[in-house]
Formats: structure tokens, C-alpha cells, sequence
């Protein structure tokens, strides 16, 4: 990998939940790895009288909790990096604590560094902090040469479209968007990253995905535990907010968007908006059967609210309004509290000659990563019987290959400026505009809520989504990386 260019990562809430499970880790590993510039250093904000040592102390426990164990060269090496501003981000006056930091690590240096902001703290802060960091030229990069700043922020982008638009507006104040890292980890998942290698470069594929080999398109997103006591964030937000209006859709963008003029960042973020602009959620007179929205039987209790309507499952069809897609359906689904925790998109190609004679291309983001195509084929024997085969790609076989977590792929991006990876405020607001017509419709008491069983699939009743299709999820049926046989609807009754 080419040399990063020296930077300064100021991480604003370096003691929260985020940064625990995931950047410290990454922030960890990339170390040991000796990923990260020769000249690199970390600023924690905090306002707890936190110190440089107990922050090494929560990165030994998030690295043990993982199953590995520390190196002390390696949290030597963060300790000499790492420095704590004691301050309230609520106050601006602080926010001269946070640059005199800052401009001392560089002067110390002696030389120009990155300067990167991740904002690791609710949602509902991110305006008031970009605005201080602007008021004290913290926007503008190093002091004494060029330098860039960088900021970078999780989602929620907003809550609807409205308030996105309000976000996107408030960033843009302080920041450009050419510095703004919107954050989305699915997108820095190795097999997701991988799909548009897969489609374009394959010619076996790339000459046969649109609408007239394509039957539809299918991505799950199941989740077996509930809301982990995630209590206030959820009942704002729902499964349509949390999980489909942004990651789901992005996946969606990388699996339907046309080939970009060239592979990369601004080319690619192009061709999704496009395609975003171009997907239609159901009409108001189609919400209810192609819209289902559910919630788990002890979620109630859970938040102690019993008339809580807020759906922890949410599946819908969406449409393409562009030739290359018109007519195919496209079916997102996602949950908690399901019988799996699986993330996967599945293509079903078809033959028009033969109708009953399907292949599937499945995706598999997680768990075992990997890519799968079920084949049709005689099964051996006197008889003519047909079975489905499948041929797999594992990434777990690939041994002595590095596959580094999405976060450690999120920071190495970010140092060195590459975006293809993150969302663009086009991109958020298209994604808003897909949903915000269903939630309204799951706002008025006509859309009904269904109930279901923890640890199942959801409400039965989204398996009627794919009548028109005659198909079904899958999602139990193909067995990823794991056997090569399966039995798929049409297939032989006593396949082994």
C-alpha cells in the first residue's frame, strides 16, 4: 500500500460505545500492522477527565473481548500517539482547547498534518460541533502549510428527508463536501466491496445483468438479537430508518448501477446517484401488499411501552424507472430478533423459454463471506432427474490473505482521500426520498403492524411479497460456503 500522508485523527467521543467496538480496535490493528504514517497521532476528546491510560485500557478490552490478545510494542506505539482534551463540546470557548492541541502536536512535529474529525457522538450533536470546529478554523487544515481537513460522521443522516436536507445544509456551513466522509461500514465490507469487480469484470456476467436475464433481485439483512437495550435510539428510528435507507439501498445502488465511466470515487458515486434517482417505492394504493412492516413479540415489553408501533422488520419492493430495469422487482428485507444473523443479495436469473429453470447468484456480506452461483444439473444415475449444485468462492479459504474489518478500511480511506466508499449528500437525500413515501404510509393506522415469533423469519406474510415471482427468500435454502448441494424449488425431492 502506498505510504499514508501524515495526519492527526481528533476523535469526539473516544470513550462512547463506538469507539469501544469499533475504531479503537481498528485503530489497534492498524498499528500492529504498521498501516498507519510514520507521523501519526490521536486526539481523544472527552469531557470525563479521561486519561491517555484509560483509553489503552479500553482498547486491550475491546481487542480481548475479540478473542486476541494485545502486543505491548503496539500500545507503546499508541500511547506515544494518543493525547486527551479535557472539554464540553456543548461550549464554543472550549473549542480553542481542542486547536491549541492541535497546532502544539504539529509544531512538535514539524511538519503539516492531515487533520480528521470523526464525530463518534449522537447524531443530534453534529451541527453545533461542525460549526465550533469552523468558528476556530479548525476546518481549514494545517496551520503552517497545506494540509486538508476531513470530516467524517455515522449515520443517522438525518431522520427524513427534511431533516437530512436541514444536515447536509448545516455541514456545508463549515465543511465542503469534498471534506465530508459520511460513513457507511457495509460499504467497507470485503464482499461488498467486491461486487463491482464481480459484475464488471466478469464477461460471463456483465453481458447478462438486466431486466432481460434477471428475474428479480433479493437482499436480506437479518439480524438474531433484538435491540441490545438500544431502547431510545430504536423507537425513533425503526428497521426502515436504521437499516434499509442506508445501507440497504447503497447495496442496492452497487448491485443495479450501470458500469461508471472509469473506477473511480467521483465516476462511481455518479452512476449510483443515478440509479438511485431512478428506483420508485410502491404507489399509495400498493403500500399494503408491498410494504410489510413487523415488530417481534417481546419488543413491547422490551421498551416498556405497550402501544409501541415502531416495526423491528420492514420488507418492501421497490421498481426501477430506467430501461435497463423496467419490470424487474427488487425486495429488501431486514430484522431483529430473526432465526439468523445473515446478510446476503441473491439474483435470480431466468430463461424466458423456460421459466421453471432458474439460477442463483448469491452474495453472502456476512457471516461466511463469499459468492455462490446454483447450478442446474443431471444428477448422475440412469435416470434423468435434475439437481441444483453449487459452485462457491469462500473467502475463509483464501489463507495467508489479509481481510481487514470494515473500520480499519474506513480509516485507511480516509487517510488518503479516497471516497469511493462513503455516501455523498446526493446519494443520502435519494435514499430519503425512496422511504420518506412509506413511512408516511406506515404513519396512518390502515398500514397494519404484524406481529411474530422471536428467533423466526418475521411475519409469514412477507413471503407473499415474492408471489408475484413465484420465489421465495432463499436465505435458509442456500447454504453458503458451507455445503454444495441445496435443494431449491424445482429441484429434485431427493437431492443429498
Amino acid at each position: 500500500m502506498t505510504p499514508l500522508e501524515p495526519a492527526i485523527l481528533t476523535i469526539f467521543g473516544i470513550t462512547g460505545d463506538l469507539a469501544q467496538r469499533k475504531l479503537l480496535p481498528a485503530l489497534y490493528h492498524l498499528a500492529h500492522d504498521k498501516l498507519l504514517p510514520e507521523s501519526f497521532k490521536i486526539v481523544g476528546v472527552s469531557r470525563r477527565g479521561t486519561t491517555v491510560k484509560d483509553v489503552l485500557k479500553l482498547i486491550e478490552e475491546s481487542v480481548h473481548s475479540n478473542g486476541s490478545s494485545c502486543d505491548e510494542v503496539t500500545l507503546s506505539w499508541l500511547e506515544q500517539a494518543l493525547s486527551i482534551v479535557d472539554m464540553d463540546i456543548t461550549k464554543p470557548d472550549e473549542y480553542a482547547l481542542l486547536k491549541r492541541e492541535i497546532d502544539a502536536i504539529e509544531d512538535s512535529l514539524g511538519v503539516c498534518l492531515n487533520r480528521l474529525f470523526y464525530l463518534a457522538i449522537p447524531s443530534a450533536l453534529f451541527g453545533a460541533v461542525v460549526e465550533r470546529l469552523g468558528s476556530k478554523d479548525l476546518n481549514t487544515g494545517c496551520q503552517h502549510g497545506v494540509a486538508e481537513s476531513r470530516l467524517l460522521i455515522e449515520k443517522p443522516f438525518g431522520y427524513d428527508l427534511e431533516s437530512a436536507q436541514s444536515l447536509v445544509k448545516s455541514l456545508r456551513g463549515s465543511f465542503t463536501e469534498e471534506q465530508i466522509y459520511r460513513i457507511d461500514h457495509y460499504l467497507a465490507k470485503e464482499t461488498v466491496q467486491n461486487i463491482l469487480t464481480f459484475r464488471f469484470e466478469n464477461p460471463l456476467f456483465s453481458q447478462s445483468w438486466d431486466k432481460d436475464h434477471i428475474s428479480h433481485i433479493m437482499i436480506t439483512a437479518a439480524e438474531s438479537i433484538g435491540i441490545e437495550g438500544r431502547v431510545a435510539f430504536y423507537e425513533q428510528m425503526g428497521a426502515l430508518r436504521d437499516l434499509i435507507q442506508s445501507h440497504l439501498l447503497q447495496i442496492l445502488a452497487l448491485v443495479t448501477m450501470d458500469k461508471p465511466t472509469e473506477m473511480e470515487a467521483d465516476a462511481i458515486h455518479r452512476a449510483k446517484e443515478e440509479l438511485l434517482s431512478s428506483l420508485v417505492p410502491p404507489a399509495d394504493d400498493k403500500m399494503e401488499s408491498e410494504t410489510i412492516r413487523g415488530q417481534y413479540e417481546t419488543y413491547k415489553k422490551e421498551v416498556s411501552s405497550s402501544h409501541s408501533k415502531t416495526e423491528t422488520y420492514a420488507a418492501i419492493k421497490l421498481t426501477a424507472d430506467n430501461p435497463k430495469w423496467h419490470g424487474v422487482p427488487m425486495y429488501i428485507r431486514t430484522g431483529k430478533s430473526l432465526k439468523e444473523k445473515v446478510t446476503e443479495v441473491t439474483v435470480v436469473f431466468k430463461d424466458a423459454d423456460t421459466p421453471e429453470c432458474t439460477n442463483y447468484l448469491t452474495i453472502r456480506i456476512q457471516p461466511n463471506e463469499g459468492i455462490v452461483l446454483n447450478l442446474r444439473i443431471k444428477k448422475p444415475g440412469f435416470e434423468s432427474k435434475i439437481e441444483n449444485v453449487q459452485m462457491d468462492f469462500c473467502y475463509s479459504e483464501k489463507l495467508g490473505v489479509s481481510h481487514p474489518d470494515a473500520y480499519e478500511r474506513v480509516l485507511v480511506d480516509v487517510l488518503r482521500g479516497d471516497k469511493t466508499l462513503f455516501a455523498t449528500s446526493n446519494e443520502v437525500l435519494a435514499c430519503w426520498r425512496i422511504t420518506e413515501p412509506i413511512l408516511r404510509a406506515w404513519q396512518t393506522d390502515r398500514q397494519p403492524l404484524h406481529i411474530y415469533k422471536n428467533a423466526t423469519w418475521g411475519p409469514e406474510v412477507s413471503d407473499k411479497l415474492l408471489a408475484e415471482v413465484s420465489g421465495e427468500w432463499l436465505t435458509e435454502v442456500l447454504h453458503v460456503c458451507s455445503v454444495h448441494v441445496t435443494n431449491v424449488k424445482g429441484a429434485s425431492d431427493d437431492n443429498r
